[in-house]
């Protein structure tokens, strides 16, 4: 596609996030849900970010970063041996030292890094 065409077809996107945007936006008011309305904003946030693709990029690294939070927060909560195992690295244990000290738990040589 040339790039007029790719701006051209990010605005139609743009237009029909915003329209759905505030669609919700309006239904979570009426309906007093917050997460419907808010789930609108987010709609027309992206409707502004499909714009530009550093910002699609920073958006992108955003989502990475939030659900890398959520997964760890989840790990937390968990009891397992990994989970666990994770938990106790002692605050002066260096990198190489926490590598070689999963390799032992996962049975590979205490030294060497697996590949």
């Amino acid at each position: 596609m040339k790039k007029d065409k790719l701006f051209e077809r990010r605005l139609e996107l743009s237009s029909k996030f915003l329209e759905m945007g505030q669609a919700l936006m309006k239904e979570g008011t009426e309906k007093k849900d917050y997460c419907i309305s808010q789930s609108g904003s987010f709609m027309i946030l992206l409707a502004g970010v499909i714009l530009d693709e550093q910002d699609v990029a920073d958006f992108g690294n955003l989502c990475s970063m939030f659900s890398a939070k959520k997964l760890l927060e989840g790990m937390e909560r968990s009891d397992s041996d990994m989970t666990n195992f994770l938990k106790a690295k002692a605050d002066d244990e260096s990198y190489d030292d926490f590598i070689k000290r999963i390799n032992r738990f996962m049975g590979g040589d205490k030294d060497t890094p697996k590949d």
